[in-house]
């Protein structure tokens, strides 16, 4: 038995908010806190230290977590009101799910291997 509809909900809210403040940090980290500005921080060394720096790397991590959830249950809710059925719900729920952790276990391997060294 999954989830209640209102607690994954609360959890959208609650993405929601995060996506607000670490998306916050990340325009902020691409514009006025870079070194350079907005050219700056598109550098390859910027982008680099970015990735190798545990703080800036786990800050990503967070980003990609709370995206991956938020969109894709998004989109889950959208597609569940287009049709009704016990059926239809079950092949959403799959769907959606396997797309987030696609693209999150994609993101992540990104991160750890720009974060130990190498080149995604």
């Amino acid at each position: 038995m999954g989830m209640r509809e209102s607690t994954l909900m609360w959890i959208q809210y609650i993405t929601g908010l995060g996506i607000l403040v670490l998306g916050a940090l990340h325009f902020a980290s691409l514009t006025f806190l870079a070194p350079g500005g907005y050219p700056g921080a598109l550098s390859y060394w910027t982008v680099i230290s970015r990735y190798t720096d545990p703080l800036w790397a786990a800050a990503l991590e967070a980003f990609l977590a709370l995206l991956s959830y938020h969109v894709f249950n998004g989109f889950r809710i959208i597609l569940l009101e287009l049709n009704q059925g016990s059926a239809w719900s079950k092949a959403v729920n799959v769907t959606m799910f396997l797309a987030a952790l696609v693209v999150f276990l994609y993101g992540t391997r990104t991160i750890i291997t720009f974060y130990l060294g190498g080149a995604a």
